[in-house]
């Protein structure tokens, strides 16, 4: 392996694999002097290392690495062990003149482009100046789209954050897991006075990004709103008409807004066309707590009544968005509202953190790991003592 000493800034670092030495130096002369840095390898094997050391504006890689063979074997591996070292390398493939068969193996395989042996010199600059070109204008776009990807998480972790809350003997978690980099579920747990515990639930329509800002607007309207302590009807009748404007004919927000009394244990909701919540009894018995009106979105005529339900010691309350019922597998079809409430009656722990994660992990798996929207579970637990 050697590197040609550069005295001034680089164009660019190019990789040059190939088994005969003054076909090696032969490409270092030409490219040094147009100005780029070069490595180069005799074999295979120098060339991976390389790139797993250090990156590479392009590599330039012979096909044939044993005497006497032409089938191009060890330079299509060598393609192939390259792109899972680096995506976005640009790869040229060095072929012998009318070998045009393994010219289109090496760009099946992952090569950018090709060059015949022996090649035209200001033909073979001008290709590595147009790949490398190109191939740093994709890993910048990629670096800025790394940057927002971490900034749109670091937003979905501030306005829906995992929460863990106990008041008195009263225990609270609840997580929201994205399908993607942002997700449109948005849920909140809030103690705006020493008698009350607020909890919500919401999905918006759609994926990505559109989902997500609007998720955002909802949650400043809701958190906002929550202090002050008003009734679930109040507080979501606010929450419409701040959004009416946002929610055009392609998005619209289900949600389930509940305040829980402390003092009497009575819980009053308003489900505004989303999954039941389920409310699971001691005794195995499981009541679902049905819309009352439609989603929010479809204009301000709906009211917004009121449901009250007294809530006993020992039981659980589970807000979910259909994420979690909605995976899905091709053989068993959705998890289900059915799968959901066994998984909670069949946990091994009381503790709401726990049985989220068991939930949630029996979700995912039952969609072969990966969950096709964005998948949202609020436990609340009602202690023994109450």
């Amino acid at each position: 392996m050697k590197v040609i000493p550069m005295s001034a800034e680089p164009k660019a670092r190019v990789l040059v694999a190939d088994d005969h030495e003054h076909v090696r130096e032969a490409l270092a002369m030409m490219l040094r002097g147009d100005g780029y840095e070069v490595m180069l390898c005799a074999s295979p094997q120098e060339a991976v290392s390389a790139v797993e050391r250090q990156s590479f504006d392009i590599a330039l890689l012979d096909m044939n690495y044993q005497r006497d063979s032409t089938s191009g074997i060890e330079g299509l591996g060598l393609i192939e062990q390259l792109r899972k070292s680096d995506s976005s390398l640009p790869i040229v493939a060095l072929t012998a003149w009318g070998n045009v068969e393994l010219a289109v193996k090496a760009m099946t395989m992952g090569a950018n482009d090709f060059i015949e042996k022996p090649w035209r010199n200001q033909a073979l600059l001008e290709k590595v100046g147009l790949l490398t070109e190109r191939a740093r204008a994709t890993r910048s776009s990629q670096k800025i789209t790394e940057f927002e990807q971490q900034d749109a998480r670091k937003l979905q972790r501030r306005i829906v954050p995992a929460r863990h809350v106990t008041v008195g003997d009263i225990e609270v978690y609840g997580e929201s897991v994205p399908a993607g980099v942002v997700g449109g579920d948005y849920f909140g747990v809030w103690q705006p006075t020493s008698d009350a515990l607020h909890l919500c639930i919401a999905d918006v329509s759609g994926k990505g990004t559109p989902g997500a800002l609007i998720a955002a607007m909802l949650y400043a309207s809701v958190s906002t709103l929550s202090a002050s302590g008003s009734s679930p009807d109040l507080i979501l009748r606010e929450v419409e008409h701040r959004l009416h404007e946002q929610l055009s004919d392609s998005h619209y927000v289900t949600i389930v807004y509940a305040v829980l009394d402390l003092n009497t244990r009575t819980l009053a909701y308003v489900n505004a066309g989303h999954c039941p919540p389920l409310l699971l009894h001691p005794d195995g018995k499981v009541e679902c707590l049905a819309p009352t009106r439609s989603i929010l979105g479809l204009g301000l005529q709906d009211g917004f009544e009121v449901k009250r339900i007294r809530l006993q010691p020992g039981d659980r309350l589970a807000l979910y968005t259909d994420g979690i019922t909605e995976a899905a597998s091709d053989s068993s079809g959705e998890f289900g509202i059915e799968r959901l409430a066994q998984a909670l009656l069949s946990a091994e722990s009381s503790d709401p953190k726990a049985q989220h994660c068991t939930v949630v992990s029996q979700a995912r798996a039952h969609a072969n790991g990966n969950f096709g929207d964005d998948a949202t579970l609020v436990l609340a637990a009602i202690g023994q003592g109450a």
